[in-house]
């Protein structure tokens, strides 16, 4: 297979559920990662390579974990690539110089073998098919940079605040055209929110749209009434209504609470370690039972780096 070129679309699986087979004029992917000498490579053929490398670990002659994987056993991979994608962000000092470079790879990984297998859905969809729905959004939400009339899509291009409104403006249309903006104002502040993202980044993101929406003070109304409850104690209604606000300042600061507490406490830990390491200890550190000496959490093995 040209390297210079992306792989054709497979076909959908035999009714046994396995990838395809290759068939015996396909020879097997090129194991070339760099262009001929004194050529430069475009820039996102190596993504091109690794699309290729993911088609040869799916397929039939190819890996056999790979071919036992679904969309739903690879989440967890997922979201542990992610964390440690963030932990490079959170505490760059603490991580070699390639660190943030190779934990994004492995995320890729992720994110090409979801699109693989997609290949075998029905209807299918790949990475073209990702890649064209990014587009498409991007395209889509930046007039300013896009549009047929870029120019006079902001008043002021430098004006980030003016991006943003036109972003939400763009998402919100979207909306409608999906007969989703029939729910009540407030209502919409809270909607497509995921359900596991962080909670003290929903607050932040709630506090931004109240506010964007010139209703923060209505929004801080209704948390001081639930706060109020009579059950307000066993939950501890006072300490998170005092959390809002702290995500209420961090927003108005464009600061992510989330992202600045996850920071902190990897370098607090950084500068923890870096005092224990440097001080005498008669008794060696202490592991809990059940958990790996590097304090990670231990878990299933399968396909993370």
């Amino acid at each position: 297979m040209n390297s210079s070129q992306p792989p054709a679309r497979s076909p959908r699986p035999s009714a046994s559920g396995q990838p395809p087979a290759r068939s015996p004029q396909e020879a097997p992917p090129s194991r070339r990662t760099e262009p001929p000498h004194g050529e430069v490579a475009a820039r996102g053929s190596a993504v091109l390579r690794a699309v290729e490398v993911m088609e040869a670990l799916r397929a039939a002659d190819g890996d056999a974990w790979s071919h036992q994987q679904t969309h739903a056993s690879l989440a967890r991979y997922l979201l542990e690539e992610t964390y440690e994608v963030l932990e490079v962000i959170d505490d760059p000092q603490a991580h070699g110089p390639g660190a943030l470079r190779d934990e994004l790879g492995d995320l890729l990984f992720q994110i090409l073998f979801h699109a693989r297998v997609g290949q075998e859905a029905d209807p299918a969809w790949d990475v073209d098919d990702v890649a064209r729905s990014f587009i498409a959004k991007m395209e889509r939400r930046n007039p300013h940079i896009f549009g047929d009339r870029r120019d006079e899509a902001l008043e002021d291009p430098e004006d980030v605040e003016q991006i943003i409104a036109q972003w939400h403006a763009v998402k919100a249309a979207e909306r409608r055209a999906e007969g989703a903006g029939d729910a009540p104002a407030a209502a919409a502040w809270f909607d497509g929110i995921p359900e596991r993202l962080p909670v003290l980044q929903t607050a932040a993101k709630v506090v931004h749209r109240t506010r964007s929406d010139g209703r923060l003070e209505e929004l801080l109304a209704a948390a001081d009434e639930a706060a109020a409850a009579p059950d307000a104690q066993q939950w501890g209604g006072a300490t998170a209504r005092a959390m809002l606000d702290l995500a209420v300042r961090a927003e108005s600061e464009d600061i992510d609470p989330e992202s600045a507490l996850r920071t902190l406490l990897a370098r607090t830990r950084s500068a923890v370690v870096t005092a224990g390491d440097s001080a005498p200890s008669e008794d060696g550190p202490q592991v809990p039972h059940g958990e790996p000496s590097d304090g990670t959490l231990s878990s299933q093995d399968g396909r993370t780096a």
